[in-house]
């Protein structure tokens, strides 16, 4: 409990300080210093003019949050993309990827009427969306207080939360002395407790206006940077629904491969590699840490979101009285992670991997020698090899879906599923077409002589090795 406290302390004292302190302090300061050069009277009981200052600061950091959320475009941000990319969040079915095709899963095709999918669009424009948008503006709200600095995008997010108070407030510091020096150029400000004399140098006023009119577009410049990075940066630390292309899943996935299997063989001579064999394994860890640490967050943020998320989502479906077979499809769908199943995706076991590699070397024994063989051991080996390819595409579409493929599912449904996902060319379905018609003349019509050639042998083979390469990329 203790590091936690420490750990929300430090951004607390951070955004509070630098970001409306000082610039307070700072309008404070420049004031006395005018004051003592024009007059050699240093007025440091305006200081006292400070204490004031701190119940509107402290009011200041308790609606800081909704400021942020709100003037800083978080909202319109965040809305936006989700707008942009209703049907990619909602609606559209997640594709399983294999081999650089988007494969849509086969019990997740939604096919709803013109007048549902108008319903639903409507329902989550004008109601879902400004849930959501509530639930993150809490969710921010909570996580501005406490926040941890776990990870680079933490501490990235409390500095332009600290730039984009402190260059919202000194623009407004900045715009009230422009003010000022219009009103001083026509008369003095006499108050009980301050004192601005009228500025009668119209150079003066021209250098004054001069300076804090440049102060207060670069001022507002850091305000609208900030504001952005902030934009960009809250989807990646909240558990909120914000769309994120697949490529940015991959490209993260990438770095952490390549951190991860960087060839160091190919710079070093094996015994520089055991001399840097710690440095290595050390540079590697300090390497990965960040990017598993990103990508292990935004695996549990779009997980959490997505839930959260669906509780509202459930909510507008049973109000328009989706059907309910629709509304478990959609639920498939959008609580669904394509990289997660890819994670947990290992389609052949090591043991099959290994009984498929033996019919495969007993095969290409008997085609080396396939004409001299006799007619029974062409037999066997054609059935070995139509047995080997049934039962790996009968793993292959059931990966492709939640629930088990039944034992009704033929050779034929299999060819008919995978061809319908772009798992063949056109070449190859004609080829299984081929071997599952001959299959089924040797068990449908017993005793029937049947020419099978080394040639389809062959292709049989490349194709099997073909779709173990494919099932294994």
């Amino acid at each position: 409990m203790s590091f936690k406290s420490k750990s929300s302390l430090k951004p607390l004292l951070m955004r509070t300080i630098f970001g409306l302190f000082f610039p307070i302090f700072i309008e404070i300061f420049v004031y006395i210093v005018y004051t003592g050069l024009r007059t050699g009277n240093y007025q440091y009981s305006i200081l006292s003019l400070f204490v004031f200052f701190i119940i509107p600061t402290l009011f200041l950091y308790l609606i800081a949050p909704k400021t942020i959320f709100f003037l800083g475009g978080v909202r319109h941000h965040i809305r936006k993309n989700i707008l942009s990319n209703l049907d990619n969040i909602f609606l559209k079915p997640r594709k399983y990827l294999l081999q650089d095709k988007a494969v849509p899963l086969l019990d997740m095709e939604l096919k709803l009427t013109d007048e549902e999918y108008r319903l639903i669009k409507l329902k989550i424009k004008n109601k879902l969306i400004p849930n959501l948008l509530k639930e993150s503006e809490n969710l921010y709200g909570e996580q501005f207080i406490d926040r941890n600095h776990t990870s680079t995008n933490e501490r990235l997010l409390t500095y332009h939360e600290t730039l984009f108070l402190f260059s919202g407030v000194s623009s407004l510091v900045l715009l009230l002395n422009l003010v000022l020096i219009i009103i001083l150029n026509k008369t003095s400000i006499i108050l009980d407790f301050i004192e601005l004399d009228q500025i009668t140098n119209s150079t003066n006023i021209v250098v004054f206006a001069l300076i804090f009119g440049v102060l207060l577009v670069i001022a507002l410049y850091l305000f609208i940077v900030s504001s952005r990075k902030i934009c960009n940066l809250i989807p990646q630390i909240l558990p909120i629904i914000y769309y994120e292309p697949e490529e940015e899943r991959e490209k993260r996935l990438s770095q952490i491969l390549a951190i991860a299997e960087f060839p160091i063989s190919n710079l070093f001579v094996r015994r520089t590699q055991r001399e840097l064999a710690r440095s290595i394994e050390a540079a590697k860890r300090e390497l990965l840490q960040s990017k598993l640490v990103s990508a292990i967050s935004w695996y549990y943020r779009d997980e959490m979101a997505k839930t959260i998320a669906w509780k509202l989502y459930k909510e507008v479906l049973e109000e328009i009285q989706i059907p309910e077979e629709t509304k478990t499809k959609i639920e498939k769908q959008f609580l669904f992670d394509p990289l997660a199943r890819m994670f947990s995706s290992q389609i052949l076991t090591l043991s099959e991997e290994k009984a498929i590699k033996a019919d495969i070397d007993y095969i290409q024994e008997k085609l080396v020698k396939w004409s001299k063989i006799r007619s029974e051991e062409q037999t066997l080996s054609f059935l070995l090899i139509y047995r080997t390819l049934e039962t790996i595409f009968r793993k292959i579409a059931a990966n492709m879906s939640d629930t088990p493929l039944g034992d009704e599912i033929n050779f034929l449904r299999l060819i008919d599923i995978l061809e319908k996902n772009s798992f063949f060319s056109s070449e190859e379905v004609s080829l299984l077409h081929e071997i599952r018609f001959k299959r089924n003349l040797l068990f449908h019509e017993p005793g029937k002589s049947l020419d099978i050639g080394k040639q389809t042998m062959d292709h049989l083979l490349k194709l099997l090795s073909s779709v173990i390469n494919r099932i294994n990329e």
